[in-house]
């Protein structure tokens, strides 16, 4: 599978950049080859620019989580797979490119590989991940209703919590 890797940027230098004095761990963000995922289907804009926004909106969450972890630290993120909330229909009159249509049964799933590390290059906490959530339109705490990776971004901030507390 090929893997595509992306520039890491330090949240310190996003905060810096900002002016602000924040401190954060480094985020190496990963990621395999969006044709081998199971669902990251376009429905309005050409598949390649999807896969990309999508990759690079997941990549910003996942930063944006990461900012929590002491400074020094660094967590290696490899995404193996991903399957959108809703699943892309094409028989609605109106859509003839396909519509996302959301339904219970049509969870959030991500596959990933972790790593994090301290600041003398070894392994605090590592492993594999199936990340699911069932539940995504029972929360009562709802994500943003305008972004369209709202349930998978919350996956990932549950994830985060459960694994490094933050």
């Amino acid at each position: 599978m090929k893997k595509h890797l992306h520039s890491v940027v330090l949240a310190t230098a996003c905060g810096l950049a900002l002016g602000t004095s924040a401190s954060a761990a480094t985020l190496v963000f990963e990621h395999g080859d969006p044709n081998e995922f199971r669902d990251i289907r376009a429905t309005d804009q050409s598949q390649v620019r999807f896969e990309e926004r999508v990759l690079k909106d997941l990549e910003e969450h996942f930063r944006k989580e990461a900012a929590a972890l002491p400074e020094g630290q660094t967590l290696r993120v490899n995404v193996t797979d991903v399957d959108l909330a809703g699943f892309v229909e094409y028989f609605h009159q109106r859509y003839p490119m396909g519509l996302r249509v959301i339904r219970n049964v049509d969870i959030p799933q991500m596959e990933l590989s972790y790593e994090l590390r301290d600041a003398n290059d070894a392994v605090i906490q590592s492993g594999d991940e199936m990340l699911k959530d069932l539940g995504f339109r029972l929360t009562t705490i709802q994500p943003r209703r305008d972004d369209p990776l709202r349930y998978e971004k919350w996956m990932v901030s549950e994830w985060f919590e459960r694994t490094f507390g933050s």
